[in-house]
């Protein structure tokens, strides 16, 4: 594998082993992750901005515990310096089943560091017939 993809790779999984560490624990402790004009989508909830994102993430997510279970985290580079990265897994809320998600980062780098720019979240759950 070429050295710039491994480096990529293991950006974009420490950064998402940080987020889900930080989200399971204390959600509000995310924030510092994020770029402040970020954009930001849980479900149906649509932010921009760290106050905007802050509010979703302590006031309207009404889960009291969650758990996630990383499956894959597939990432890619841009030519401005930005990794895009894919996760998919299983999340758990309070005493609720077990629920697959897919969830994207756009992460930037600034100031020596990576920020989200852009979050992106759904739980996959299909309609049955």
């Amino acid at each position: 594998m070429n050295p710039v993809q491994n480096e990529w790779q293991v950006v974009g999984e420490a950064i998402v082993n940080q987020y889900y560490t930080t989200f399971d624990s204390n959600r509000e402790l995310l924030l510092p992750l994020y770029a402040p004009d970020a954009m930001f989508t849980f479900e149906e909830f649509k932010a921009q901005g760290q106050q905007a994102i802050k509010q979703i993430l302590t006031e309207k997510l009404q889960f009291r515990s969650i758990k996630h279970a990383v499956t894959k985290v597939d990432c890619q580079p841009a030519a401005d310096g930005s990794i895009l990265i894919l996760v998919t897994g299983r999340l758990q809320t309070d005493e609720d089943h077990p629920h697959a998600f897919s969830q994207i980062f756009l992460v930037k780098p600034m100031n020596g560091s990576f920020f989200i720019c852009h979050d992106l979240f759904r739980l996959s759950i299909h309609n049955s017939l």
